[in-house]
């Protein structure tokens, strides 16, 4: 975005907003993201600050799903009470490798154990015998069962890649990029027809998880505009990168809520610019990944207020992967209010081993006594304190 840059320190008056090397039209109707009008893309005055000043309305008290299932909506009604006032606690799974547990990792370092455990279908859809993280699923029940929250990621592998075949999800792995006709997905493109079917095959695994009563913060399509997944590459035909993006989310969205039925999702946009942002009405929480060295515990505020600032409606806002912990004192004192944090996982390594790949365990990014003073900080939420949703 222009605004806030040192070519334009302010509120400009351009007739189109800057997004890299791209200058989108504005759209005649705002619908807070991007659009299609007179056969071109379009994006809608109000995502783009560098033009015009604007105030968020308030929170909703629902999610964006209307049939969203009891269930969903208390843990919703619980988040929105806890954001503000206090952060929970969260740790990435070894989705990799089955034999490490950084659920127990963390309890042994602290204690005590994250409130929020969170999981990746990276693997799935590989027919392969020596293939692990293919238990993501039945973990992430067996943690929503003894009173924990559960969280989702997708490393989408390259959906014209299948059977014993590995596909990639490094741009600079594979060539797949979003299938795009007329300012729209091509659906009759056998790349969609293949991305349909891998959109099905995770509904099964959600699914799941419905039917054992867990919700899901669901967070696909995540650093699309770091343009290293396939789903956030630059393109050579013309049509934003950012466009197709928000695109596809809305398929997403469409498929998994009203196709499937999946009202056990809270939709968690992690694009990581606003330009990729695809509309108030898909999405529940906003958030940001943030890796920045060692042993860094400020709050993050710069980055909380522009993740915050994104959407026009008020979103709730999390640190949805990072490595540093924001100490929580600093937290409070900034505003920062982080609605949780994600530490990533570790690499293949014994446990308590410090090294730069171990976001848990040593003492590379969080210190013993960091760890310590987070998971038993009054301002902190672990497993232990949260309620039921039943």
């Amino acid at each position: 975005m222009i605004y806030g840059s040192a070519q334009d320190p302010g509120v400009g008056d351009l007739a189109y907003c800057v997004i890299g090397e791209d200058t989108p039209s504005f759209c005649t109707t705002d619908n807070g993201s991007w659009g299609y009008e007179n056969g071109a893309e379009c994006l809608s005055r109000s995502l783009c600050p560098g033009v015009m000043e604007r105030s968020q309305t308030a929170i909703s008290d629902t999610p964006v799903n209307p049939n969203a299932n009891t269930t969903t909506k208390a843990v919703y009604t619980y988040l929105k009470q806890q954001w503000g006032n206090k952060m929970l606690t969260g740790q990435m799974d070894l989705t990799w490798k089955d034999s490490i547990d950084e659920y127990q990792r963390v309890i042994n370092d602290t204690g005590k154990a994250p409130a929020i455990m969170g999981y990746d279908y990276m693997n799935y859809g590989i027919e392969s015998s020596f293939i692990s993280g293919l238990e993501q699923t039945e973990e992430a029940i067996a943690h929503w069962q003894r009173g924990g929250l559960v969280t989702f990621a997708w490393h989408w592998r390259d959906p014209n890649v299948s059977g014993s075949n590995i596909g990639e999800f490094y741009t600079a792995d594979t060539s797949f990029q979003i299938p795009i006709a007329n300012g729209q997905l091509d659906e009759s493109s056998q790349s969609f027809i293949n991305m349909q079917a891998d959109i099905d095959m995770i509904a099964a695994e959600l699914q799941k998880l419905k039917d054992a009563g867990a919700v899901v913060l669901w967070r696909p399509l995540h650093e699309a505009s770091g343009g290293w997944f396939w789903w956030g590459r630059s393109r050579t035909d013309s049509v934003s990168a950012a466009y197709a993006q928000v695109l596809l989310w809305r398929h997403m969205y469409t498929r998994l809520t009203d196709h499937h039925g999946l009202d056990n999702l809270l939709w968690v946009w992690n694009g990581q610019n606003s330009a990729w942002y695809p509309g108030d009405e898909y999405a529940d929480i906003v958030s940001h990944d943030i890796y920045d060295g060692a042993q860094n515990y400020e709050s993050q505020l710069a980055v909380y207020n522009d993740t915050k600032n994104t959407p026009m409606q008020t979103k709730m806002v999390a640190l949805s992967e990072n490595s540093n912990i924001p100490d929580p004192d600093a937290m409070q004192a900034d505003g920062a209010w982080w609605l949780w944090f994600m530490v990533w996982n570790d690499s293949d390594t014994a446990e308590g081993v410090t090294h730069e790949n171990n976001f848990w365990t040593g003492e590379y990014y969080n210190s013993n006594a960091h760890k310590q003073h987070v998971y038993n900080h009054e301002l902190v939420i672990t497993l232990d304190e949260l309620p039921s949703f039943d």
